[in-house]
């Protein structure tokens, strides 16, 4: 469950992801951002999302 922080960036991405192809989001550390990515990628995974990351580890959280 997203908190109302994601929720708020996760329809601002959703918001420029309409008008852009490519959108990129910066929180800071601990704020939940692979939860925010997991539910995107959940949500839009039909159309394609490329996720890229600095650490395997992130890539393998949102995968589950």
């Amino acid at each position: 469950m997203l908190r109302d922080y994601q929720i708020e960036m996760k329809t601002r991405l959703m918001e420029a992801w309409k008008a852009h192809r490519s959108v990129m989001v910066q929180m800071p550390t601990g704020t939940g951002k692979t939860f925010l990515m997991a539910a995107v990628v959940r949500e839009n995974a039909a159309d394609g999302v490329l996720v890229v990351t600095h650490r395997i580890e992130l890539v393998e959280q949102i995968s589950e």
